[in-house]
């Protein structure tokens, strides 16, 4: 359980001694009513129909190999007929060495997985605390990278979905990353989404800029690098100025963290 003091709890976020919260191999969003709509008919548009996801995970190579996995797949919409969702891992016997971790130490991951049990929506970040972890390493480890995939979410208009805001990433007290996550491509993938909401000012709700992701896309990750750490307790906080509620809209923060680096 987590508690950054605006009286909730947040339960399956962060690490401890007995815990490792769930490794996010990839996170991708689906796209709006592609197949199931097609029969839409709209000037000079012949959708797609089926959405294709493909991204390299090498670096979290260490945490898959000779083990035995559970993968999951989290769809955080409602639709009474359910996702069919096709999954395949290929291992490429590739000469290409750009990720030589031989480490993956799982930090955190906001996302309601849960939801159906209860997990509420990471909405954390309305306290300056934002979301802190403490760690303990057993060794030096050298060359460390923050694995960070960040979304943001909720609030209409007005909510942190379709306003930039800044992710700070502290190791240790002292700001080591901030980056505005934004994306402005949207509009590029209209043809995945033919039950996208349509506007009076031409745009249709698939194009529309977003906290880091678009309807039927991936959002990669971020690696941030964070130097030689030693041996010992360290801390990982995530600021994120979150917007306020408005009536029942609110907004939310899906990031998740996984350690990188050489024992």
């Amino acid at each position: 359980m987590y508690d950054n003091g605006n009286g909730k709890q947040y339960f399956g976020v962060v690490s401890t001694e007995n815990y490792n919260p769930a490794i996010e191999m990839m996170r991708f969003f689906t796209a709006f009513g592609i197949n199931k709509f097609n029969n839409l008919q709209l000037k000079d548009k012949t959708w797609q129909t089926i959405s294709p996801y493909r991204q390299d995970i090498t670096e979290l190579k260490p945490s898959l190999s000779e083990k035995e996995l559970w993968v999951g797949a989290f769809i955080g919409n409602y639709d009474k007929g359910g996702h069919k969702v096709s999954l395949e891992i290929t291992i490429h016997k590739s000469d290409q060495n750009i990720h030589k971790n031989n480490t993956v130490i799982p930090l955190f991951n906001s996302l309601n997985i849960m939801e159906m049990a209860g997990q509420d929506y990471s909405t954390m970040f309305s306290q300056d605390k934002g979301l802190f972890v403490e760690f303990t390493l057993k060794k030096e480890l050298k060359n460390a990278q923050l694995r960070y995939i960040t979304t943001g979410h909720g609030g209409w208009e007005n909510g942190d979905e379709f306003v930039p805001k800044a992710n700070s990433i502290f190791l240790d007290g002292k700001m080591a990353f901030s980056f505005v996550p934004w994306r402005s491509d949207c509009g590029s993938y209209r043809l995945y989404n033919p039950a996208s909401g349509n506007f009076g000012d031409g745009l249709s709700s698939s194009d529309l800029s977003r906290s880091n992701w678009c309807p039927g896309t991936v959002t990669n990750p971020n690696f941030i690098p964070l130097g030689d750490l030693k041996a010992g307790k360290h801390t990982i906080q995530i600021k994120i100025p979150q917007g306020p509620t408005e009536g029942t809209s609110f907004s939310s923060w899906n990031v998740s963290g996984v350690l990188l680096g050489n024992e």
